[in-house]
């Protein structure tokens, strides 16, 4: 075993500590010197070529003068540039580069450019390197990647990576090689090899897999690494790009070759990792980060993605807008339909509290309260995969999975709530739920509450305030009691000790001569404007409508599992509904949904009149709901709700004291909004304020919304996913748009 202190210090004349590195090939060490210096010591194989180090230190002297930090050789005692040692392997010492790694430093994207004038210069510098002596044909020659990743490619298990390899290498297929300029490329600038100090690209390291090979590649793989990990990937390989273009040359040829290249390289890092295990973790370093961003690009428009990154290399061609066309084919579904955004996006992949769009630009899902435990959550989506591939029918025959999902569900409510009917969405749910309670009172009647709502059938838009009040809307229909909306902020009486009864007094006036079947009830009003009553306030209108003979259903779509920091949002109030309908997060996307109730209640339904729903409560839904279920409990989603929302609750009401258009702040674990306003005397609402906010936020990577009667409530409704760090950055985005409002 070889003393490489003592080496260090017979072969270099250098005494100091030795220091371990990470390294592909070469056994590397970081040496701190008695002279305060340090030095990279590399140790090459036995079998390295002595040509091929006489190539790396012409390299090294090629580069000397590109204007950052690069390694020098460090002569041995003897005045030779390396030394044999006795095993036969090479011994060479060089200067130690300080700096952080880029990735160190958070992959900072405002330096995107200078990576691409810092690989420019470097490919200026090398460009009349005698190519002879280069090592060529080995792993991470970009002008061989075909070759090289299906070699590779049986490594690969996954069928659905398998398809992301296939894509990138039919890529890369269509560029013709032999159009692109060759010559010597230092090949590995990627985010662990560009160094940086005091907010600036500072140096770049490790010369070791410079060969001769298509020039191109150097650009490529800077942009390759620099997009690693970015909200948007393609706008900073468009300014690596820029800055490359600013000091070295590129051809149509290699500009529109460079989406190929890049996926290329990609497959590359991954087929390799996957072939060499996982025995040295400096060949998985950037495997999982590799994955990611190929993922994203392949998930996206690939032809406008290149076009976008030959654009930026100057190659201008001819192209029609895809944006446009998706509108224009949109119309066919109904132009009541809205879209998000004055520039509305394509959505193509979700991960997590991430969408991306068709760009592969990431988003922070601040918004989407469908899926409850993640986009593309793997075990949800891998329990309807398999459950699909088993069986999927109708209710009219046993099966296990889904018994077991009714009694999961009612395990979760009030014991006297113990029959379930499983249903395909939250409208259908409601729908259902006033059946239930007209059936069982005989009645007809239905109060609700201002600014509810309940779902899109006609039923549903007839007790919801927010619809059929808008524009478009009916009014009111007699049968409908609409008891006040329990806004504290709004109605400042509803609040304090008298607040409850007040509300009562105002419910028995509303309800003064009517015999409703029953209350369609939100205990958190969401589109009313994320509306957190008073204690005591919510129980009054139950008690309200319990007085005259009516049912309570308590309407749990957007509240429920979890989101409020109780299971269910009208435990928060100590209630006991006939009647729960849920919806969106029960099958976190899947259409799923349920209705529970009382025994009673289901008997008075069973009237001789069958009831049945092709779709609800299939097998694959119901698999997906236990799934949902087990996800829940294994994130322990409402002590985590309560934990996050708490924090965001807290900084954004801090907003509060540095913003004056900032009205009123609430909320419940994650389901919050902030109310914004002109003046805090008038409340008058700032819609015009709320918009603003939400397009400043998309420009940034963040998605949010608008809700509420005046269109002033920024709502905020993650996945539970979500976590600190996104509601970090989620009120500093908020923040930033108030302070650049002209209000």
């Amino acid at each position: 075993m070889i003393d490489h202190e003592r080496l260090v210090a017979d072969v270099f004349g250098i005494r100091g500590d030795y220091t371990p590195l990470p390294g592909e090939i070469d056994e590397n060490a970081r040496v701190t010197g008695s002279d305060g210096r340090d030095y990279l010591l590399r140790i090459s194989p036995p079998d390295t070529d002595v040509s091929a180090l006489r190539f790396r230190q012409s390299v090294l002297e090629a580069v000397a003068d590109i204007d950052v930090a690069t390694p020098t050789v460090i002569p041995a005692v003897d005045e030779s540039t390396w030394a044999i040692l006795d095993d036969g392997r090479t011994a060479h010492l060089y200067s130690w580069v300080d700096g952080m790694a880029y990735s160190e430093a958070g992959r900072p994207p405002e330096l995107a450019h200078q990576i691409g004038v810092v690989a420019g210069r470097i490919v200026n510098a090398l460009a009349d390197l005698p190519p002879g002596s280069a090592a060529t044909g080995f792993l991470w020659d970009l002008s061989d990647a075909g070759r090289i990743i299906r070699e590779r490619l049986g490594n690969i298990n996954d069928p659905r990576r398998q398809r992301l390899i296939d894509i990138a290498v039919d890529r890369y297929d269509t560029i013709d090689l032999g159009t692109l300029p060759r010559q010597v490329v230092h090949n590995d600038l990627n985010d662990e090899n560009i160094l940086v100090h005091d907010g600036a690209i500072y140096g770049v390291i490790d010369f070791g897999d410079a060969t001769e090979t298509i020039r191109v590649a150097e650009l490529a793989i800077a942009c390759t690494y620099a997009m690693f990990d970015q909200d948007d990937p393609v706008g900073v390989a468009t300014e690596v790009i820029a800055g490359y273009r600013s000091v070295a040359p590129l051809t149509n040829a290699e500009a529109g070759a460079l989406l190929g290249l890049i996926l290329a390289r990609l497959a590359t890092s991954v087929t390799v990792s996957a072939s060499r295990g996982g025995e040295n973790p400096h060949h998985t370093i950037s495997e999982d980060l590799a994955w990611d961003l190929l993922a994203r690009l392949v998930a996206g428009d690939l032809d406008a993605i290149a076009e976008e990154i030959a654009d930026a290399g100057g190659k201008v061609r001819p192209s029609g807008s895809r944006r446009a066309d998706l509108l224009d084919q949109r119309s066919t579904l109904g132009p009541s339909l809205s879209l998000s955004y004055q520039e509305p996006l394509t959505i193509v992949r979700g991960s997590g509290q991430y969408l991306f769009d068709d760009r592969g630009r990431r988003y922070l899902d601040c918004v989407n309260n469908v899926c409850h435990v993640g986009h593309a959550n793997p075990v949800v989506a891998a329990a309807g995969a398999d459950q699909s591939f088993v069986l999927n029918t109708n209710t009219r025959y046993l099966h296990p999975e889904v018994l077991r999902y009714a009694e999961r569900i009612l395990a979760t409510l009030p014991d006297h709530l113990d029959r379930v009917f499983l249903v395909n969405s939250g409208s259908e749910a409601n729908e259902l739920a006033i059946r239930l309670v007209r059936t069982a009172t005989g009645r007809t009647d239905i109060a609700c509450l201002d600014h509810g709502y309940h779902g899109n059938t006609s039923t549903l838009i007839d007790v919801s305030p927010y619809k059929f009040n808008a524009p478009g809307g009916a009014g009111r229909r007699d049968w409908v009691h609409v008891l006040p909306s329990p806004d504290p902020y709004r109605v400042p009486e509803f609040d304090g000790p008298g607040g409850a009864a007040k509300y009562r007094e105002v419910a028995d006036d509303v309800l003064v001569d009517a015999a409703p079947a029953g209350l369609i009830i939100e205990a958190l009003p969401g589109c009313g404007g994320q509306i957190v009553p008073p204690q005591g306030v919510p129980n009054a209108a139950y008690d309200a409508v319990r007085a005259r003979g009516g049912l309570v259903i308590a309407d749990e779509v957007q509240t429920g599992f979890g989101r409020t920091g109780a299971f269910w949002a009208f435990q928060r109030y100590n209630l006991e509904p006939e009647v729960v309908t849920m919806g969106k997060p029960a099958g976190n996307g899947h259409p799923l949904a349920v209705v529970a109730t009382t025994r009673a209640i289901a008997e008075a339904f069973d009237n001789g009149m069958e009831y049945f729903n092709t779709f609800g409560g299939n097998p694959v839904s119901a698999a997906i709901g236990n799934a949902v279920l087990d996800e829940i409990e294994r994130l322990d989603v409402v002590n985590h709700g309560t934990i996050v929302g708490g924090r965001l609750l807290q900084s954004l009401t801090r907003l509060a004291d540095r913003h004056r258009m900032v009205g009123d702040v609430r909320g419940a674990g994650l389901y919050l909004g902030v109310e914004l306003v002109e003046d805090r005397v008038s409340k008058h609402p700032a819609a015009a304020l709320a918009g603003a906010v939400v397009e400043y936020a998309k420009a940034r990577g963040v998605l949010l919304s608008i809700d509420g009667p005046f269109s002033n409530v920024i709502k905020i409704k993650p996945p539970m996913v979500f976590n600190s760090t996104d509601a970090d950055r989620l009120v500093a985005v908020i923040e930033g748009a108030l302070a650049a409002s002209a209000f």
